[in-house]
């Protein structure tokens, strides 16, 4: 059992989207707010808007890609190549594990929602934990954030 899969699971059926409960998941790892990685992520729910496009939480692991292997260099985009392939390798390892990387096709036609997307949180933590690791990014199996919640609960 992944402890962040089961994270963003819960806060996803609280009313959290997709990309949000899976940004905010791994919160601990990258140098922005949980209010602004939520407020970066909210448009992405659904496959993009609820439209069913690229899942909710792939896209919302590429955004945590993009801010744990972009220099943020905005003249030279010096990093941008090695963060597109390294956003290429996520997603084929997505799409190669759920059979798509398409919320419509994921979800086999039918709205989104938080009990048909929670087969997926776990698959799509070890994606991206893989990644990471192969990266030599390491993961704390147990973040602090969640510790601290599972204490006053």
């Amino acid at each position: 059992m992944n402890i962040r899969a089961e994270w963003a699971k819960r806060t996803n059926a609280a009313g959290v989207n997709c990309a949000q409960s899976i940004a905010l998941a791994y919160q601990d790892l990258v140098d922005v707010s949980p209010k602004h990685l939520c407020q970066m992520a909210e448009g992405f729910g659904g496959g993009m808007g609820k439209m069913q496009e690229t899942c909710g939480l792939l896209t919302g692991l590429y955004m945590l890609t993009g801010l744990l292997f972009s220099s943020g260099d905005t003249e030279k985009g010096s990093t941008k190549l090695q963060t597109y392939e390294k956003i290429r390798a996520l997603h084929h390892a997505f799409r190669q594990e759920l059979g798509s990387a398409h919320c419509y096709i994921l979800l086999g036609g039918t709205e989104p929602s938080h009990t048909k997307c929670r087969d997926k949180f776990d698959i799509a933590c070890a994606v991206f934990e893989k990644l990471l690791a192969d990266n030599n990014i390491f993961v704390p199996a147990e973040p602090e954030f969640i510790k601290k919640q599972t204490e006053t609960i």
